[in-house]
């Protein structure tokens, strides 16, 4: 063994056994995304861009199975026959840039988010959008959405809805 490999190895196991080096704080590994934040991430996608990224497989599976329905045969199917995101189907270009977001509870693994939306900035009338999240890798997917709308409507059981 030279002298050079000795010195290096000495150092390392100096360093190593360090007491001062071996009280240094960890890192904390980094907290998951928020889910408010994941949702006005959402939002700010652009209109025609995919809803897809944003969703469960679960949800995901759903939503692709009633647009390919809806694309066979033409008709509007009984369902979701308006856009989830705002409750309508009809709204201004910039209207999520009025939601207000509000964290109804959150875990590990699950949040949800209650988001106030205007569809139409000379309209008083505030529809609430109710999101639930779930973390999967690291990301917070939306599992399902409620609209609290006369009638209400829950996004999972109009995209089931046949004939």
């Amino acid at each position: 063994m030279t002298a050079i490999t000795r010195r290096i190895l000495l150092a390392s196991v100096l360093v190593a056994g360090s007491p001062a080096l071996a009280q240094q704080p960890q890192r904390p590994a980094p907290a998951p995304a928020d889910p408010v934040a994941a949702l006005r991430a959402f939002y700010a996608k652009p209109g025609r861009a995919s809803v897809n990224p944003f969703l469960t497989p679960r949800l995901r599976r759903l939503y692709t199975e009633q647009q390919a329905r809806s694309c066979r045969t033409g008709d509007v199917l009984p369902g979701l026959d308006f856009g989830f995101a705002c409750g309508c189907q009809d709204s201004d270009d910039d209207y999520h840039t009025r939601n207000v977001y509000r964290l109804v509870s959150r875990d590990e693994r699950r949040a949800k988010v209650a988001v106030a939306v205007k569809v139409f900035a000379s309209e008083t009338e505030v529809r609430t959008i109710t999101f639930d999240l779930a973390l999967e890798n690291g990301r917070w997917l939306i599992d399902d959405v409620a609209g609290s709308d006369e009638p209400a409507w829950v996004l999972s059981q109009l995209l089931q809805m046949r004939e």
